[in-house]
């Protein structure tokens, strides 16, 4: 600073002094009437001044020029620095924010064992997490089916979401495990903005796309979108994967505490209920008289001539017989608080709540119909097989747990006794 302060003084003394010298040798030609030729010697004497002052001018710019230059580029190294440092102090509460917002959600994540509160809670945080968000999804991935599934969404605007299985966007996340962040579709060179639901439908520009997994195991995907353009930053995409990191390792745990119950509840064979749930389940009914109303049915089914299917085809038939059946009545019976189960060997129980009798009559003889009607082949041979079943109702039949499992398995027995393959129950 030292030095451009003293080079622009040094600049004007040269040429004022010689300005100065050929003004009053000027002067001193014309009033002294001197000779012309100390006129002449002044202006060389000049001239001649000028040119060292060139000289000396050159001499002292090529000395101090290298450290000029470096003096500035370390001053504007260090205004960037500051710069940057600045914009790292302004950006510190929002990170502490959000790290503290991160150590919240995984307090509450590791404390859930439920799938589905899992998912609402994950939801909620994202919403809470990324404001500027127009929508978030959150798809399940069934592996068994490779599938992807939407599980829960958030919309700022009603719209209708039509990616049920996801698309491009997800696909390409659950095929690579990786995140995804675009600042805008249009331009983005990876994916067609043409083909992108989420552009021509909600008109979303920006997204971040997370896979929730445990390593190479994936869970499912997470998506958030925006409609204006570069919504969202890498901070936001690293976040989210933190979080979807977390979430994976507490779905993993929950589908694996989840399937633990299944196996102490359920049969291994059939994936119906075990009888020991289906009479805990109906027992507690019967501890509330008050709270179990009068629709309430019991239905109990048993395979025809069963031995003979095992005894002619063997065991491997019996048990696709076995599936199959189970198969049919979970896709009939889908009642909330209808329970199936396995009664054991080959016969099968199911409650039913919550319809009149008619209805669950009605129920019954279609799933009769529609076992009768099925049928399947081994070694070129039909094979076609049948139930018979009987249906109790509360209070008429019993208004207990035994006695209305007495009266449904005397009903069952009559129905075998009259023919099988039929229906039977106590007529009021």
């Amino acid at each position: 600073m030292i030095l451009q302060q003293k080079i622009p003084l040094f600049n004007l003394l040269i040429p004022t002094t010689l300005s100065f010298l050929i003004i009053i040798s000027l002067i001193f030609t014309l009033k002294s009437k001197v000779s012309f030729i100390f006129f002449l010697a002044a202006s060389v004497s000049a001239v001649i001044l000028f040119f060292l002052y060139s000289i000396s001018k050159r001499v002292i710019f090529s000395k101090f020029h290298g450290e000029l230059d470096q003096l500035e580029e370390k001053i504007n190294i260090l205004e960037k620095s500051i710069a940057g440092k600045n914009k790292i102090t302004e950006s510190l509460p929002e990170k502490q924010n959000r790290l503290s917002f991160l150590f919240d959600v995984s307090q509450v994540l590791i404390g859930l064992i439920d799938c589905e509160k899992i998912f609402d809670f994950l939801i909620n945080s994202l919403d809470n997490l990324f404001p500027q968000a127009d929508a978030i999804l959150i798809f399940s991935f069934d592996k068994e089916n490779d599938l992807l599934s939407l599980t829960r969404s958030v919309k700022k605007k009603e719209c209708v979401i039509k990616e049920k299985n996801g698309e491009a966007l997800d696909t390409w996340v659950l095929f690579h495990n990786q995140s995804l962040l675009i600042e805008d579709i249009i331009n983005d060179f990876k994916f067609d903005s043409g083909i992108i639901t989420a552009y021509q439908e909600r008109k979303a520009h920006s997204f971040i796309v997370s896979p929730l997994a445990i390593e190479h195991k994936l869970i499912g995907i997470a998506r958030i979108e925006a409609k204006k353009p570069a919504s969202f930053s890498l901070d936001d995409s690293r976040i989210l994967r933190n979080i979807c990191d977390l979430a994976g390792v507490v779905l993993e745990r929950a589908y694996l505490f989840r399937t633990a119950q299944d196996l102490a509840i359920k049969d291994s064979l059939t994936s119906l209920f075990v009888k020991d749930y289906f009479f805990e389940k109906l027992s507690k009914k019967f501890k509330h008289p008050g709270e179990l109303g009068a629709k309430l049915g019991i239905v109990m089914l048993d395979i025809d001539d069963f031995k003979n299917i095992n005894d002619s085809y063997g065991h491997v038939v019996g048990d696709v017989v076995l599936k199959k059946i189970a198969s049919t009545l979970s896709h009939l019976v889908s009642g909330t608080g209808d329970i199936v189960a396995r009664f054991g060997g080959e016969e099968f129980i199911i409650l039913v709540e919550g319809r009149e009798r008619s209805e669950i009559l009605g129920l019954a003889e279609k799933i009769r119909c529609s076992i009768e009607s099925q049928e399947l082949y081994f070694r070129r041979k039909k094979i076609k097989f049948t139930v018979s079943g009987g249906v109790a109702f509360y209070p008429e039949d019993g208004k207990d747990a035994l006695s209305l499992a007495d009266s449904v398995d005397k009903l069952l027995y009559k129905a075998k006794n009259e023919g099988k393959n039929k229906i039977c129950f106590t007529e009021y």
